[in-house]
Order: C-alpha cells, then structure tokens, then sequence
C-alpha cells in the first residue's frame, strides 16, 4: 500500500504547485509605489503601480508616470513592463519599458513627446 501511494504521489508532480495563483502572479513584484530618479530632467517623484481593472494578470496602471500627474499602462512580460505609444496626460504622449532587477530596483527608458519634441529619459525607480 506504502508503494502505491508513492507512486500516485510522484504522478501528481509538484503537488498542485503550478495552481497556486500568488506563485504564478507575474505582476505582483511590480506592485506598490516606487521612487522615481528620472535622468536627464534630473526629476524625483514617485509612481504608485496598480493592478489594471481590466486583465490584472498582465496589465499594470503607472500612475504619476513621467511625473505628469496622469497615468499609463504596461503591459507585464516576464520581467518587464512595455508601455505602447499613448497618452498620458497634459498632451503628452509615452511609450518604453521598464526592466525589474530586484524587489527594491526597476530602470525604465522611455520617450516623452509633447507633439514637438520627443525626449528620451532613463529613470530608476526603487523601494
């Protein structure tokens, strides 16, 4: 009996691990609100990191993104936050990514573009 129990236990792999949502939740590290070292404009804000209403296993709300007051959202890809071209608040239009490196640390590089100009920034943000 031992045996077969065994047996059946080794069939059942990770013992239901791969149903755990709080292990599989690619967007939980994101979450929370993060200080914003933002180069060249030599700026320090923070952006508060949500889950979207819509599809919050992939998708992410960056409020105060750019430091704009408005918001943006990113799409969450393994360790990565993408934000298409869109607008963001005060006629100013965002797209980048953002990399995470460790609970405390995540560096984006992204362009702003207020319709006449398109400026690169590369800003860290940490806990």
């Amino acid at each position: 009996m031992l045996v077969s129990f065994l047996i059946f236990a080794a069939s059942c792999g990770d013992f239901g691990i791969e149903d755990n949502p709080a292990i599989d939740d690619k967007v939980e590290k994101f979450l929370g609100t993060w200080s914003v070292s933002d180069q060249p404009a030599r700026l320090n804000y923070t952006v508060k990191i949500e889950r979207s209403p819509i599809n919050a296993d992939e998708y992410v709300i960056l409020n105060n993104f750019g430091d704009l007051g408005g918001s943006a959202v990113g799409l969450v890809v393994q360790n990565t936050i993408v934000i298409d071209n869109q607008g963001i608040g005060n006629g100013f239009k965002a797209e980048g990514s953002g990399n995470y490196l460790s609970e405390k640390k995540m560096e984006f590089e992204f362009f702003l573009d207020d319709g006449i100009e398109k400026e690169l920034r590369k800003a860290t943000f940490t806990k």
